[in-house]
């Protein structure tokens, strides 16, 4: 590399031209990249651990739970499907009346029923999925969680009390299996 003193103010702006000249490609690519892998992140589905599971009518449904804000937000967005057995658990964080949901960006119909303490307080069926805004709100009068579910698997209605309970370091999944004990 060549050192070279600069003498006038002229010297100075030709080579911070040719400073920038060279880094500018660069710099530029890193944005592009940047703003691409921000993208990604940001459309990728979120898959969180199964730690709780719900048994009704000698079902189980393996749950994943979403509890912070940015969890919640995203929810089901942008996965392809999702199993039989296998839910989503949403903790609103306390008891909400009227709690909002919606399909946007969620390419598979589901059910979803609205909990307070376990008990289900509203039942919507077969919510469809919507991929323009403004998308269909569906309104639980009241809970503390939310439950979403492939539709039709799991005949729960308005009234019934849920077994939801937490995983324990006894219990485990394989994903290829049902419940197994260690």
């Amino acid at each position: 590399m060549q050192i070279k003193i600069i003498n006038s103010e002229k010297d100075l702006y030709v080579a911070a031209y040719k400073l920038i000249k060279r880094l500018g490609p660069i710099a530029g690519g890193l944005i592009i990249l940047g703003n691409l892998t921000m993208i990604y992140i940001e459309i990728r589905p979120q898959n969180l651990p199964v730690t709780h599971i719900l048994t009704h009518n000698n079902q189980t449904f393996r749950l994943e739970v979403a509890s912070t804000s940015e969890q919640l937000k995203k929810g089901l967005k942008f996965r392809a499907s999702l199993s039989r057995d296998r839910g989503m658990l949403f903790n609103l964080g306390g008891e909400i009346h009227n709690a909002p949901f919606w399909m946007y960006k969620v390419n598979f119909p589901l059910d979803i029923f609205y909990l307070k303490d376990n008990v289900v307080t509203t039942a919507v069926y077969n919510a469809e999925p919507c991929h323009k805004s403004p998308c269909p709100i569906y309104k639980g009068r009241l809970a503390n969680q939310v439950l979403e579910l492939a539709p039709g698997i799991a005949n729960i209605k308005v009234g019934d009390r849920l077994n939801i309970q937490p995983l324990s370091n006894d219990v485990g999944f394989d994903s290829r299996k049902s419940l197994l004990v260690k």
